[in-house]
């Protein structure tokens, strides 16, 4: 499983990002044969800020799903990478 949390103030940034990772998860779970899960948590950044494993990997809001797809997919080698690593 990878987990990507999503911070920020609940505002229609954030709203729109929550709606496109719903979106795109079936196709990157179906593409990495992975579980993705994304945690939202409230805080008081303005711009919605994606990270996973304690590294900031975007804030802001992606032009487009597309780039969110990217940027998963980014997340998910890293985390994939790390943990071939460690074994």
């Amino acid at each position: 499983m990878v987990v990507v949390t999503v911070r920020g103030k609940p505002n229609y940034l954030r709203w729109t990002l929550e709606r496109w990772f719903e979106e795109v998860r079936s196709i990157i779970e179906n593409e990495y044969n992975i579980k993705l899960e994304v945690l939202v948590i409230d805080n008081h950044n303005d711009y919605p800020i994606i990270e996973a494993n304690n590294r900031i990997y975007f804030e802001g809001l992606p032009g487009e799903e597309g780039y969110l797809i990217e940027i998963v997919k980014r997340i998910i080698e890293d985390t994939i990478g790390a943990s071939n690593t460690s074994k």
